[in-house]
């Protein structure tokens, strides 16, 4: 009796130390809300939906509360709505939308996290993250709030090899005049061939890259802005650039609202258009049979110009919780790490944004990509693209009003008007 009664006491003993483990492992456990964009059901949101979940593989101690959006739009809508409740997420994923909004209030406020102390603290973070985060996000006062998990390269376009040369098209185009010949060629073999093809079909942002480098071309005070980052609020250079791009309205498909570059990469795939202004990105909604290439739009002089950004990324929360904003640098170096970075590369076709990869090393897995981030990464000219040029008031007056001008129902002055209008709601570095 006396030798049950002391294997109960051992084994209650026993019970309330695994008990008191146990608790000591549940409040070891913190957790952080991890607000995204990715959310749709399309290939590459699927991609990165595993790639957030599988942090929790990596540091188990590390609950992730993850909110998905289909639409970094849409998610920054959401991010704000908690925000003005009192609920800060811990990491936001701004996926470059939010600018003036989500990103400037946040500041304003103390709500984002000053990244600088713990870069200057860990050299394997500073070594992860792309310069050109630095060299355009850091604030005058040396503060750096957002890092993103990718740089965006463009600045050119996919062309199909076939209609190039059934069009007796036999080199790429190295300056505007020659671009326009190019249009002409491919114009006149598809009349008299009857192959219902265009020439090219852009977007309204892809006009945006279009007027971003012509201004860049221009001698005049669009230069020097451009370089800097900004763009001129010069009424000649932009009305000028303006009526230089209404010769390419002539070989391209009308635009409407409801275009977008989706309707763009159909148009490319079912070979109905000629050229395809796009991203290095691309490459992977391009149907794999197709013979293409990546050129960079004209510039001149035998120089190339091209744009390699880093856009608006990752905000972490301020919360003034240590143990959530340690789990949330985690997160971030989880997301700049090699490892998950190769599998961004592999699994969704975007640049990443840790200068130690190497994207040659990859020239075999993915030809065309690679193809693309070379030509822009040896162009001798970098700018920023146009989401970090314009705020998004301006980007809308362009969607608004271009096919308006093109069809000489808006005077150059008069969209001009509008742009200076909102080019107050620049974000203030």
């Amino acid at each position: 009796m006396r030798k049950s009664k002391r294997i109960f006491i051992i084994c209650m003993i026993g019970a309330v130390f695994f008990l008191s483990g146990c608790s000591e492992r549940k409040e070891k456990q913190v957790e952080i809300t991890v607000m995204h964009g990715w959310g749709s059901t399309e290939m590459d949101h699927k991609e990165m939906q595993k790639i957030y979940s599988d942090f929790q593989k990596k540091y188990p101690d590390i609950s992730l509360n993850l909110i998905a959006m289909p639409t970094g739009k849409e998610m920054v809508e959401r991010a704000e709505d908690r925000i003005l409740v009192g609920d800060l997420p811990d990491v936001i994923f701004c996926g470059d939308a939010g600018k003036e909004s989500l990103y400037q209030f946040m500041i304003e406020n103390e709500l984002a996290l000053d990244l600088m102390p713990y870069i200057k603290e860990d050299k394997e973070l500073l070594h992860s993250i792309a310069p050109s985060s630095m060299e355009y996000w850091k604030t005058r006062d040396g503060k750096l709030y957002t890092v993103s998990d990718v740089l965006m390269l463009g600045g050119g376009y996919w062309y199909n090899e076939e209609i190039f040369r059934e069009a007796g098209i036999t080199s790429i185009p190295e300056t505007w005049e020659e671009f326009y010949s190019a249009c002409q060629k491919i114009q006149t073999w598809s009349e008299t061939s009857n192959k219902d093809v265009m020439p090219l079909g852009p977007t309204v942002e892809g006009y945006l890259y279009i007027t971003d480098q012509m201004l860049a071309k221009n001698r005049g005070r669009g230069s020097v802005a451009i370089s800097q980052n900004k763009v001129p609020m010069s009424q000649s250079e932009i009305c000028t650039v303006l009526e230089q791009q209404k010769e390419l309205w002539h070989y391209t498909k009308p635009l409407s609202k409801e275009y977008s570059y989706r309707d763009e990469t159909d148009l490319f795939n079912d070979g109905k258009l000629a050229m395809y202004i796009n991203g290095i990105w691309g490459a992977f909604m391009i149907d794999e049979t197709l013979p293409v290439s990546y050129a960079l739009l004209p510039f001149g002089e035998g120089a190339e110009i091209a744009c390699e950004s880093a856009g608006l990324g990752y905000l972490l929360g301020n919360t003034e919780n240590e143990k959530r904003i340690d789990a949330s640098i985690k997160f971030l170096k989880y997301m700049l790490s090699k490892e998950v970075q190769e599998r961004i590369l592999l699994k969704t076709g975007q640049m990443p944004a840790n200068p130690q990869i190497t994207i040659e090393q990859y020239s075999e897995k993915m030809p065309r990509f690679c193809q693309a981030a070379t030509e822009v990464k040896q162009a001798e000219i970098k700018i920023q693209v146009p989401a970090n040029l314009w705020n998004s008031a301006q980007m809308h007056i362009f969607e608004e009003y271009l096919p308006v001008f093109f069809q000489e129902e808006m005077s150059g002055e008069v969209f001009f008007q509008l742009l200076e209008r909102n080019s107050q709601n620049r974000l203030k570095k």
